[in-house]
Formats: structure tokens, C-alpha cells, sequence
């Protein structure tokens, strides 16, 4: 099966550099690189030049993640398409996992663990390292391992990811869409692995915790109709982020209770600025 790896970028230019490398060493050499650029200068052209031997479409698009990959997703060609993050490197063997396990089954959605490559602790998305089927309340894995067949109808909701209204939840918003439709979903992290940086265990960085949360917020909104959405809605906006902050207050983690704080906050502040960009 032929994989379109859709990388969208900005700002980088050392991680792209590494990014590719990691697929030149592949072991399964059937992908194109569906490259979106959102810079604008010409640095990614520069290092474009450096990869001949890889199969590289460039595009460029305005800033917006879930933007760009939609673009990304007009000109792709490949049975499955990937989106990898800017940051991350695929280990040597991880599309002929890929390639292996959608030949073998009949799922629509594989989605896998984001890891620290020395640590192999997962950094991104729920702490899960079992497999398991997806369904809308169990959305695991993020977006730098999400691998979807191209037959299956695929388009971000261009309100959510960086650079975008809520800067998060794109990816969550897409899989529940699909999984509610009847597409299949499956989670291995035994053979879906993808390292990256453990941005997202920076509890100090709470700007980055409340952007987070407030596309959180944003995505528990759009579904609140749905009996999946309203148990979002009891766990994250009610339940967890406050109960968390209380808790770690007790033990007098004062950086974990405040970072739950923050999710708080941030999550309540989505949730309502969202309801307010749709009620009409």
C-alpha cells in the first residue's frame, strides 16, 4: 500500500531536517511526502533540495493546521495517509508496521503511542500501552500517529488546531466524527510508535495548558448533543480537572494543582466561547 506522509510546518527547519532523515531509513519505501509549507520564506525549499532521493509534492497554505492538512489531503494519492508533526521521527520500521497491519485487518483507523525517544515514556495523548479497539468515549493515541485509509471521507474542522480558533483537538475531533459513523478504529502501540519531544509534560507551561484546553473545551461543545459529548462534558468540565487540582492541593503538589486548575479553567473557557461562535 502506497502511504501519503502529510507534513505540514512552520517555524522549523532543524526538525524538519530530521524528520526526513527518518524516512530515508526506512525499511518500506512506498510513501510520498505531501509537504505544506507555512512559512514564508524559502528555508523548507532549501532543505527540500537535500532530499532527492525521497518523493516530495511542496505546497504551500496560509497558517492553520487542520488548513494546511486538508490542503495536504486534496493532493494526496497514497491508500493511507499519516500525519506527522513537524518535531517528531518515525522509528526505521514503522510503515511496514503500518503496511502489515491494514493488509492483515479491516480497520478504517489505526492510531498508536507518541513516545520520548530516549525515555520511550509516552508524552502525547492518554498514558495507555495496551491495544484496544477505538470507540468515541476512548480516543487514544494524537495525530502524529494517526494512519487513515484514503477511501474514508477525511476533512479537519479547520475551527480547530494551531494557528486556528482553538489550538487544539483536531485530530480527536476527526477520529470521533469518523468512529461515529460506523469506521472502525484500532489503537496498537505495540507496532504504531512515533517519537517526539515531551512538550506536553511541561506542567509549568501553563499558556501552552490553557490553549490546550480551552480546543478541549471547544470540542466537548460541538458534541454535547451527542451521548459521547455529554460524557466529556461530566468528566472533563465537571469531574476531573477540578477533583485533580483539589487533590494534588492536599498533597501539596502545588504545579500539579495548578496545572489541573489552568485544564479547568481553560476547558470552561472553550466550552462557552464556542457556544457563543454558534448559537446562531
Amino acid at each position: 500500500m502506497r502511504f501519503s506522509l502529510i507534513l505540514c510546518t512552520v517555524n522549523r527547519s532543524k526538525e524538519v531536517k530530521e524528520f526526513l532523515n527518518s524516512l530515508v531509513s526506512q525499511s518500506y519505501k512506498d510513501f510520498e511526502v505531501i509537504l505544506v509549507d507555512q512559512n514564508k520564506d524559502s528555508k523548507v525549499l532549501k532543505i527540500i533540495e537535500e532530499f532527492q532521493i525521497l518523493n516530495i509534492k511542496y505546497f504551500q497554505s496560509t497558517l492553520g493546521l487542520s488548513k494546511s492538512r486538508n490542503k495536504g489531503l486534496k493532493n494526496a494519492t497514497g491508500e493511507i495517509v499519516c500525519f506527522p508533526d513537524d518535531d517528531c521521527t518515525y522509528p526505521d520500521i514503522l510503515l511496514e508496521n503500518i503496511n502489515s497491519f491494514f493488509l492483515k485487518n479491516n480497520y478504517g483507523i489505526l492510531m498508536g503511542k507518541t513516545i520520548d525517544k530516549d525515555t520511550k515514556k509516552i508524552v502525547a495523548g492518554k498514558i495507555n500501552y495496551f491495544p484496544s479497539i477505538l470507540n468515541p468515549n476512548n480516543l487514544l493515541g494524537s495525530s502524529t500517529t494517526l494512519f487513515i485509509k484514503n477511501n474514508i471521507k477525511i476533512n479537519f474542522d479547520e475551527q480547530f488546531g494551531l494557528g486556528a480558533l482553538f489550538n487544539a483537538e483536531e485530530e480527536n475531533d476527526l477520529v470521533f466524527i469518523l468512529l461515529k459513523s460506523g469506521v472502525l478504529g484500532y489503537y496498537n502501540p505495540d507496532i504504531n510508535y512515533v517519537y517526539h519531544p515531551p512538550s506536553d509534560l511541561d506542567y509549568k507551561n501553563l499558556k501552552r495548558v490553557k490553549e490546550r484546553s480551552i480546543g478541549l473545551g471547544a470540542f466537548i461543545a460541538k458534541h454535547i448533543l451527542s451521548i459521547n459529548g455529554m460524557k466529556y462534558f461530566m468528566k472533563y468540565n465537571l469531574v476531573r480537572p477540578l477533583s485533580g487540582s483539589v487533590l494534588y492541593l492536599m498533597k501539596l503538589d502545588f504545579i500539579m494543582s495548578k496545572y489541573y486548575y489552568i485544564r479547568f479553567i481553560g476547558i470552561w473557557t472553550g466550552f462557552f466561547k464556542y457556544l457563543n461562535n454558534h448559537r446562531n
